[in-house]
């Protein structure tokens, strides 16, 4: 199962690509550029962040390329990551074919891209009408051979005497309108001043109506969406021995480990986790499937 070339197709197909253990490749755009002579065109490069949000989409990618299961790529991938970190701790490169390669420098993981490569984004398609398609290919299916006769100009005098008579109408209700409007004018008391002889006018409370003007705060809204370091609980083992051993053996993930004790029998390995707080039951389902512990928790103090 060649893990290198689902890495490439993922990152073309998505501009993005988190792999666990190495980081998160994404794909960002540099501006044009002139040299002298002539402008360049807008380029693109591979740049490796570490950490992100842990997600699964590359293992279901790779399952449904090679018609296997998510829980064994996802084995696959996290051999292709430790079998990665061993070759760059020794001074080698790893390539991903068409793009780059991945080089450890100063202890962390960094991406090369190649000098070749050449990425277009996708063209955004456009729709056209179909009734407007239909139309004009039955304007050109219909198009006669020979001009067609030419009418003589005609005047239709009866719309024309009608729109006459509707002006007359119009016209009429307008002036009608505003001659009885001013009338009414002239000859009417305001109803305002007619009750303000009639009804008493209360007095107002002034009080009341800066108690009742007073804002009124919104309790503050918690954020769900924050990145928060969580503690969990990937492995629990009898003896400090046997955790400090397994803490060892998964250092090469470049995932920050520890032990602790739980008890006189019990002590647990913990790893810590950067993720949102409504995403912490997807982020423990992929804790399983990567280190293979079907009871990962998070750890309370």
């Amino acid at each position: 199962m060649d893990i290198a070339k689902y890495i490439g197709l993922f990152l073309l197909k998505n501009n993005y690509c988190y792999i666990h253990g190495l980081g998160n490749m994404e794909l960002s755009k540099l501006p044009a550029t002139h040299d002298g002579k002539s402008l360049q065109s807008p380029s693109y490069e591979v740049i490796v962040t570490p950490g992100g949000s842990i997600d699964d989409n590359l293992a279901n990618f790779i399952a449904t390329n090679e018609q296997i299961s998510i829980s064994k790529a996802a084995n696959a991938l996290r051999e292709y990551s430790i079998e990665a970190r061993k070759l760059m701790a020794m001074g080698m490169e790893v390539p991903i074919p068409g793009i780059g390669r991945f080089v450890e420098q100063n202890s962390r993981v960094k991406f090369i891209t190649d000098e070749k490569f050449s990425f277009k984004p996708a063209g955004v398609p456009t729709v056209r009408n179909s009734k407007q398609l239909d139309e004009q290919n039955a304007k050109l299916a219909h198009k006669p051979s020979y001009p067609p006769p030419h009418k003589a100009d005609s005047v239709n005098w009866s719309m024309v005497i009608l729109a006459c008579v509707l002006v007359i109408i119009i016209g009429g209700g307008i002036y009608g309108i505003y001659y009885y409007s001013n009338q009414n004018k002239n000859n009417s008391v305001p109803v305002a001043d007619t009750l303000a002889k009639v009804l008493p006018v209360p007095p107002v409370d002034t009080a009341q109506v800066k108690k009742d003007t007073v804002a009124v705060v919104a309790p503050p809204v918690v954020d769900t969406l924050q990145l928060k370091p969580y503690k969990m609980i990937v492995g629990v083992y009898r003896t400090m021995a046997k955790a400090e051993r397994r803490q060892q053996n998964l250092q090469l993930n470049n995932i920050h480990l520890e032990v602790a004790k739980k008890d006189s029998t019990n002590f647990l390995v913990i790893a810590t986790v950067n993720c949102r707080a409504v995403d912490t039951t997807h982020v423990i389902d992929s804790l399983k499937a990567f280190y293979g512990y079907k009871s990962v928790t998070t750890y309370k103090q």
